[in-house]
């Protein structure tokens, strides 16, 4: 349990000075006309007193932190990310302006993880704490624990800001991607990831009876999330179960209704609320693919009052009619790759057509089982599991690498590299004990161990930290890495995880 000052110090911190300090009206301060605000621009933010509020936009607009402090242990959920201006329909029955296009800055990613109930949420929640440490480099800031699950915030060192260029706005769609590797990797270990949810939306607020963990050291440095997304991207492409060049459908080629996909998603009737990608994303993903297929938008509507109308647990129509409009709004060009898969594996996993949604061709790579030879990528991710689920909730665990070759069946030669590029990469730390076996330590195994023993806080453990990942101190944190030239002398790997620079701080 953290007291009041420790959690009105994260919401600050998430927020990044991006209020007013006091009300610009009705202030109960002395001072606060005399008060010289920072230069940054100020925004709007929303709150929300309970998720049926939440849903239907009823809640209040706040623009200064001594408003956040008067009512936010009432509140349920807020906007995390900071609005441009935030206001009211009439007779303030609703709050508007939350969408992405006016989002003025861009604070921290949120990942939101569903359980079906409380008692699955607290059987699996060491389960969740060894997989929301992002590719072993990336420590949530903060964990919520929710009714059903955990929302897992990733705070920026600094915010993105948002401008608007050529009618697009780039660092909106940097975030966007960003947030959705991150949702995909920690989705790949543990089931439940709400992949479907707004990137920037509504979210939980961070109070006493909900913060379970919170380390203001632990921010995520923008460039640093980049460069690994753009790893992540690469090495994890589409695969298909063929290992076939895949032509895909552009708006203008081809129509996604007329694939195997939409036609097997349509026939599901078994779909159910927080599980995942549930009701809402799987009618938004059928009606984005009927605009794209050009079908009327009342014809939309027909299909998908039926298809809801034989869900065992239907959505209500209301929700029905705004995802059809949503879809039609000109905003998308019809239904993802990344929201189609992961509606398949969900709710028809034993769907084994192809999946064609997107534009352009890729090569795929054939699966892993019907290759002679593993990727480098492949063998760290190996490893840092085999440790980290050795390890357990122990912030170190003795390994001797004859264990790490048996375990795995990887060449003596093979590990040394891998076992040197992951030190490189500051993911593992290795304490020789002469002819004992050799300590091993991971950023998750001490995040875990961290959460085990509630010593998040202390400074003991920061430190601890610090001597594994060099350059997590009160300004942010990154990976340390190094020059190309540098990780091929160390690693001998000629694809190494990151487009290297010379950063090497101390913390």
């Amino acid at each position: 349990m953290y007291d009041l000052k420790t959690v009105q110090v994260a919401q600050k911190l998430v927020l990044h000075d991006s209020l007013h300090t006091y009300k610009v009206k009705n202030s109960s301060s002395n001072i606060a006309g005399q008060v010289m605000e920072t230069p940054t621009k100020k925004g709007a933010i929303a709150l929300f007193s309970s998720k049926d509020s939440m849903q239907k936009a009823h809640g209040v607009v706040i623009t200064s932190f001594e408003g956040l402090e008067a009512i936010a242990d009432r509140m349920t959920h807020w906007t995390p990310n900071t609005f441009n201006w935030l206001g009211y329909t009439q007779n303030r029955g609703s709050v508007r302006g939350h969408r992405e296009a006016n989002l003025a800055q861009i604070n921290t990613l949120v990942v939101d993880i569903d359980f079906a109930d409380a008692q699955e949420r607290d059987a699996r929640e060491r389960e969740v704490l060894g997989a929301v440490t992002v590719a072993d480099l990336f420590i949530p800031t903060m964990i919520l624990r929710t009714a059903k699950g955990f929302h897992i915030y990733y705070v920026f060192d600094q915010p993105m800001f948002l401008r608007k260029k050529r009618g697009q706005f780039p660092v909106l769609k940097a975030a966007q991607k960003m947030s959705s590797f991150v949702r995909q990797w920690i989705q790949q270990r543990v089931t439940g990831v709400d992949v479907g949810c707004n990137n920037f939306g509504i979210f939980r607020i961070p109070r006493q009876d909900n913060l379970i963990f919170f380390n203001a050291n632990m921010l995520i440095q923008v460039s640093a999330l980049m460069k690994w997304s753009q790893y992540y991207a690469a090495q994890v492409p589409v695969t298909d179960q063929m290992g076939d060049q895949v032509i895909s459908l552009s708006s203008d080629e081809g129509r996604q209704v007329d694939q195997a996909w939409f036609k097997a998603l349509l026939k599901v009737t078994t779909v159910k609320s927080g599980h995942g990608l549930a009701r809402h994303n799987t009618v938004m993903t059928l009606a984005l693919a009927m605009y794209q297929s050009k079908i009327s938008q009342q014809r939309a509507r027909d299909v998908l009052d039926v298809f809801n109308s034989n869900l065992h647990d239907p959505l209500v129509d209301r929700e029905v009619v705004q995802c059809v409009r949503d879809a039609y709004s000109g905003d998308y060009r019809g239904a993802a790759l990344s929201y189609v898969q992961g509606l398949l594996d969900q709710w028809v996993p034993n769907f084994s057509g192809k999946v064609v949604v997107g534009i352009g061709w890729h090569k795929f790579a054939k699966p892993r089982a019907e290759r002679q030879y593993s990727h480098a990528h492949e063998w760290r991710q190996d490893v840092l599991a085999l440790i980290n689920r050795m390890g357990g909730s122990s912030a170190s665990v003795a390994m001797s690498t004859r264990q790490i070759q048996a375990a795995l069946g990887i060449s003596p030669a093979s590990l040394n590299r891998v076992m040197k590029q992951l030190q490189a990469n500051s993911q593992l730390k290795q304490v020789q004990r002469g002819n004992q076996p050799t300590l091993l330590t991971t950023v998750t195994m001490l995040f875990k161990s961290a959460m085990v023993s509630r010593q998040a806080q202390s400074q003991a453990w920061t430190g601890y930290l610090t001597t594994l990942v060099p350059t997590v101190g009160p300004n942010g944190y990154e990976p340390t890495v190094g020059t190309l030239t540098e990780m091929q002398a160390v690693s001998g790997d000629s694809a190494p995880p990151w487009e290297m620079e010379a950063r090497r701080r101390t913390g």
